[in-house]
């Protein structure tokens, strides 16, 4: 079974754009999971950030309250003012941070709410103390104590807090750089992979544009060869042709040398002997005189009818005036034949014959016969047309009647074939169809001066009936 490249190369053409589309998804899903992770390390930073200004606020709390207590400056409580107006907004926004990251540590702000407000009432407290008992508050050791524990409690649950968004923020880097790690190694083996996919695409493109140029380079020569066979078939056929045109034409030389020979036979023979009973009965009537003998006159009727027959017997088998003086005389002459004989209406015009071969009017006029014998037999009509003229370098000849009409002919009947050949013989050629208004016509086209050596030798080589002696005399008589 044949290898099919051009699907395979589709196949993997499209595998290689699969491969970099999923490359491009990889690193769009990979853009937005580092996108999402960057934003959880952001908010876990700014939550640490929250964590240390709460640590820095309540350092100013105890900063400015132990200043304000040891030295009883007013100016010392600013930063404790600042750190008391600032804790509650301060601490709410840590709460919001750490539950809008799903940590929201209820049981770690518990105890921050209880410690800050302890401590909150404690610093009150030792201010109260300082603004009534002045230095003596310094004295209470109890409450410097207490306010440490607290402190302490309170900058350890801060500080585990700080821990878990340090925590959190180590896991998130981890997650990134195993991302990044992911999607370098995305970024690599699936464009390597997608390039693999297209080199080998174009390689099977190109196996089959091998193979196409193959099989074209393989189509060209078997036509080359098969235009070489129909060359050497047609030579055969054209020279097959040839043949059976010059076996044609040598059947028909043929043919129209055994009809001279018929006519010179039926002329010399019964012509002749037609003549020779005239005369022998002339001689009775002329040796009877007075005398009137009937059978006399009878058999001298019965000669001028041998006489007549031997004359139209040899003018149908090849009319002397063809040969001796070309196609229109004997056209003519036959006209004059079928107005006597058949009441038909010809009118004649006819060009020149000057430069026809002997072959050619021989062909043409064997055409016009065969021609007039269908009008004869079929048209029904009353006139016929025969004229001709030159085109050219071509003889025309039209022969038209104002009969019935062709109808329903089949192109390979008989007469129709015989005219073809004809046509073709003479070097020309034929059509045949209904005449203008009514009718049939039939138009032939033969060139002047045709290039045919072998016909025209033999018609040149062939024997002409000449004019014999006696014969217009015998007409005459």
């Amino acid at each position: 079974m044949r290898f099919l490249s051009f699907p395979v190369a589709a196949a993997l053409l499209l595998a290689g754009c699969v491969a970099f589309v999923a490359t491009a998804y990889g690193e769009y899903r990979s853009l937005g999971e580092l996108t999402r992770l960057e934003n959880l390390r952001a908010h876990a930073l700014g939550t640490q950030v929250l964590i240390s200004r709460l640590n820095h606020l309540l350092v100013d709390l105890e900063t400015g309250q132990r200043g304000f207590l040891i030295t009883g400056d007013a100016s010392f409580l600013e930063p404790y003012d600042h750190g008391m107006r600032e804790l509650d907004p301060r601490y709410t926004e840590l709460k919001v941070a750490l539950q809008t990251s799903g940590d929201p540590q209820e049981a770690a702000f518990a105890r921050l709410d209880r410690l800050i407000a302890d401590r909150r009432v404690q610093l009150a407290q030792n201010v109260d103390s300082r603004w009534k008992l002045g230095e003596a508050a310094i004295r209470n050791v109890q409450a410097w104590v207490a306010g440490k524990q607290l402190m302490d409690e309170i900058r350890g649950e801060l500080d585990r807090l700080d821990s878990l968004q340090q925590q959190r923020i180590d896991g998130i880097e981890t997650e990134v750089a195993q991302q990044q790690a992911q999607t370098a190694r995305l970024a690599q083996v699936l464009p390597l992979v997608g390039g693999a996919l297209v080199a080998a695409a174009l390689a099977a493109l190109w196996l089959e544009r091998e193979r196409r140029d193959e099989a074209e380079r393989a189509l060209r020569d078997s036509h080359a060869q098969l235009e070489s066979m129909v060359d050497q078939r047609t030579q055969a056929l054209r020279e097959a042709l040839d043949r059976i045109q010059s076996f044609a034409a040598e059947l028909d030389r043929s043919v129209e040398t055994e009809r001279r020979r018929l006519a010179r036979e039926v002329h010399d023979h019964l012509g002749q002997l037609g003549t020779a009973s005239k005369m022998l009965v002339i001689s009775l009537t002329r040796k009877m005189a007075p005398v009137k003998e009937p059978m006399l006159e009878e058999m001298l009727g019965i000669a001028d009818d041998v006489i007549g027959a031997a004359r139209r017997i040899a003018s149908s088998l090849r009319p002397p005036l063809l040969d001796d003086f070309g196609f229109a005389a004997a056209v003519q002459h036959y006209a004059q034949g079928l107005e006597r004989q058949a009441g038909l209406t010809v009118m004649l015009d006819l060009a020149s014959d000057d430069d026809l071969t002997p072959e050619q009017h021989n062909q043409l006029f064997r055409l016009l016969q065969e021609a007039a014998t269908n009008v004869l037999r079929h048209a029904n009509a009353q006139e016929l047309v025969i004229e001709s003229h030159l085109d050219d370098g071509f003889y025309c000849l039209r022969i038209q009647d104002d009969g019935v009409g062709p109808g329903h002919v089949r192109a390979d009947a008989s007469g129709l074939r015989n005219m073809r050949e004809r046509a073709v013989l003479a070097g020309g050629e034929m059509s045949f169809g209904p005449a203008p208004g009514q009718g049939t016509r039939v138009e032939v086209r033969v060139p002047l001066k045709a290039a045919e050596a072998p016909v025209a030798a033999a018609a040149a080589g062939a024997p002409a009936i000449e004019k014999e002696e006696g014969w217009d005399e015998v007409s005459d008589r």
